[in-house]
């Protein structure tokens, strides 16, 4: 994962090149059989690598993957790990040996370490690893004495075994039998046509496998018609000696706590096979599907025979009438570049560009991603950083006008003639009542109570309105309305478009914003004309447009929405207008800032897919009577509770600490561990406006807090600042500026 800065010089047998000191996580070697982990408490920390990745690290590639070892095995195969880390100048501190019996002498040649037999790493610690602890197993396998012991480290190998890698033979049609003696399923009932050797039929002498290999081929050389002119010689080969291994399926706990990791890959643990055969998933097809062991790339070689085991310890079985489950091709997973070949770049989601893209990029602007749309962040400009063009053009909008491009928000056509009672259905509030020209706020909720999206929608005819979405939840909301129009009530007379291609869409802000308009529109743009809420049609910069008097920002603002056409020289000519204004492009980050200063909320910050209408303030908006989706969940006395995480603001006690985002919120910072969270900053910036940073928060029982003390930790960015509890509204608390 990660490689360090500075390099070691090889021993003199490895390639002459640089030697890296690296931290490896997990390794996947595919060869004739595949090295076991052995399951104890803790042990999916970095640091931690099967024992023949480590040999090959260092023998291959001339990469030490740590400097100080601990070896823990149950057969004598990992001992050649041990004398290649000492050959690299690893110092091996430990061979943890589960098995009572000494290993065979050729095991331990060249090795000066102590070896602890009977005993087994009980739990790793820290992540990157600094220290395993390590105890004797009793008679049983199953629990300690004695006591543990804690040994340093920054490394730990691990081997319980190895598995031979049978996927091709059982494709093949052929069938496996277990084999105690290895702890592992091997190949039987072979086909004329089939042949295994080696490893992959469990044999793991370096003769073994030679022999095997030379007589399986020539095998297929007489069965292919050819005659051998003189029998084969085997190379001669130092012979190998090997004590019996110990199959140790599962570490016993050294305590009540810890994660044992069966298949790392897919985070399945012993708990989980515990889980799914209480629900009677005993099977080892269910277990598969169940807790989704062995569904990863590796396809089960790691610890598909390690989970089998666990299974059929709990359910008394042997592991041969336990079984295996299928091996279906591929034997590899293919990926999509190996189907596409060299073709690059983003086409599975292609990005999409608003009309006024290249505006955008030739005016200096950074572009980040947005759901699938590419925006601007800021315009810096000449002499600026990033940080100061933000605050010049949050400031901009507070002072005099600015514009931004909002041509991402989702846009939806609904029209027939139920289409109002439509909207009753899956928003909070009411839409019989609203005017034809007028928008209205509305909140839309999951079945569960918990807020969907949030957006405008406007009736512009008798039958038919204009909905805005987040950009986000764009797709999610069309999908969800199509559900519901054509699953839920096909009866209703409605039908749905989505339009967001279709128009471009920018929102001009600030107290100079209707001056701005007026000298592009041909419109009368009066409060009498066009009051807060307010909807027109009509020409704007030459264009045929829709005109909507809302705000994000909280200051006089207004949408201006052009068929995507025309957006880029409608964008023009108001650059052009508001020059003797002030006008002032501004991107994501400056909105960003003017929403948290009005206590507006968004989608995967304080709507999360965790809060209801009340959570948020919006109680108001829920209608008393008539039918939603998510009024019965509203009614659950969960949702109800009065200590549930409302949305709060945070200002800094001391006026200038900044409050990270995403820290917790705590009444005593030194409490001891667990320290009670009481709820966490959802988003945070530094106002310009105010002077001073400012965070939105969802604190239990917030609005009964306000004026409290308490403090926001974030260990991610080792910051602790004490925060004072406000209202969510730091601006035009009594929302005068978007009427005035």
């Amino acid at each position: 994962e990660r490689v360090a800065d500075h390099v070691h010089q090889p021993p003199a047998h490895l390639p002459r090149q640089r030697l890296w000191w690296v931290r490896a996580r997990r390794v996947v070697l595919a060869t004739g059989a595949i090295e076991r982990p052995l399951v104890f408490a803790d042990n999916d920390r970095p640091g931690i690598m099967m024992a023949s990745a480590a040999r090959n690290y260092i023998s291959e590639y001339a990469v030490r993957p740590g400097t100080r070892a601990v070896i823990f095995t149950s057969n004598d195969s990992a001992y050649a790990t041990a004398r290649e880390l000492m050959r690299a100048g690893a110092e091996v501190t430990a061979i943890v040996d589960t098995r009572e019996r000494r290993p065979a002498a050729e095991s331990l040649n060249g090795i000066d370490v102590q070896v602890l037999r009977g005993h087994a790493v009980a739990a790793a610690e820290g992540a990157p690893l600094r220290a395993v602890q390590v105890g004797k197993l009793n008679s049983a396998g199953d629990g300690y004495v004695d006591g543990l012991r804690r040994i340093d480290c920054d490394l730990l190998c691990v081997s319980g075994g190895w598995t031979p890698t049978v996927h091709l033979f059982s494709q093949a049609g052929g069938r496996l039998d277990w084999r105690g003696d290895i702890a592992a399923f091997v190949p039987t009932s072979l086909s004329p046509t089939q042949h295994c050797a080696g490893a992959c039929r469990g044999s793991f002498t370096l003769h073994a496998c030679l022999e095997e290999g030379v007589r399986a081929g020539e095998a297929a050389a007489r069965a292919a018609g050819f005659s051998a002119q003189q029998a084969l010689s085997i190379p001669a080969c130092a012979p190998e000696r090997a004590e019996p291994m110990q199959a140790q399926w599962q570490v016993p706990l050294a305590g009540k706590r810890g994660k044992r990791f069966v298949d790392i890959q897919n985070d399945v643990t012993i708990d989980d096979v515990a889980l799914a055969l209480r629900e009677g998933y005993d099977n080892v097809e269910h277990l598969k599907r169940y807790t989704t062991l062995g569904m990863g790339t590796d396809q089960g070689r790691i610890g598909n025979v390690n989970g089998l085991a666990i299974l059929a310890a709990m359910t008394g079985a042997d592991i041969a009438a336990t079984g295996t489950t299928t091996f279906r091709p591929p034997y590899t997973a293919v990926t999509m570049g190996a189907l596409a070949a060299r073709e690059t770049g983003a086409h599975f989601e292609p990005t999409r560009h608003s009309a006024m893209h290249d505006w955008h990029v030739h005016s200096g602007a950074p572009m980040i991603t947005a759901g699938l749309w590419l925006r601007p962040q800021c315009y810096p400009q000449s002499g600026e950083n990033i940080g100061d063009a933000i605050r010049r053009e949050a400031k901009a909008v507070r002072t005099a006008v600015g514009i931004v491009d909002v041509s991402t928000l989702g846009k939806i056509d609904i029209q027939g003639r139920d289409a109002a009672l439509f909207l009753e259905r899956v928003y909070v509030n009411r839409w019989h009542s609203l005017a034809l020209g007028r928008c209205r706020y509305g909140l839309m909720l999951r079945e569960d109570g918990m807020v969907l999206d949030d957006g405008t929608t406007t009736r512009i005819a008798e039958h038919r309105y204009y909905m805005t979405t987040t950009t986000a939840n764009a797709g999610k909301v069309m999908a969800h309305l199509e559900y519901c129009a054509q699953v839920l009530w096909p009866e209703l007379d409605v039908r749905l478009v989505a339009v967001s291609e279709q128009w471009a869409a920018m929102a001009v802000a600030g107290p100079k914003s209707r001056e701005l308009l007026g000298r592009v529109a041909a419109l009368d743009v009066s409060d009498d004309a066009l009051p807060f809420v307010g909807y027109k049609e009509g020409i704007i910069a030459g264009a045929p447009g829709r005109l909507f008097r809302i705000t994000y920002s909280g200051e006089r603002a207004y949408e201006v929405h052009v068929p995507a056409d025309f957006g880029l020289p409608v964008w023009q000519a108001f650059i052009g207008a508001g020059a003797d204004l002030g006008l002032t492009p501004y991107g994501t980050e400056a909105m960003g800032i003017l929403r948290i200063e009005k206590g507006h909320v968004v989608i995967g910050a304080e709507i999360d897919g965790r809060t209801t209408p009340d959570d948020l303030g919006y109680a108001k908006l829920v209608k008393a009577s008539g039918d939603f989706i998510g009024r019965r969940s509203l009614e659950r006395t969960e949702l109800r509770r009065a200590d549930r995480k409302q949305l709060v603001g945070l200002i800094p006690a001391d006026g200038h600490t900044a409050i990270p985002r995403g820290a917790q919120l705590v009444a005593d910072p030194q409490h001891a561990l667990p320290n009670p969270m009481l709820g966490y900053v959802t988003s945070s910036c530094y106002s310009p406006n105010l002077a001073k940073p400012i965070a939105l928060a969802l604190l239990s029982g917030g609005r009964a807090r306000h004026g409290e003390r308490m403090f926001a930790m974030s260990p991610l960015h080792a910051m602790t600042a004490e925060v004072t509890v406000t209202a969510p509204v730091f601006i035009d608390a009594e929302g005068a500026r978007p009427h005035g």
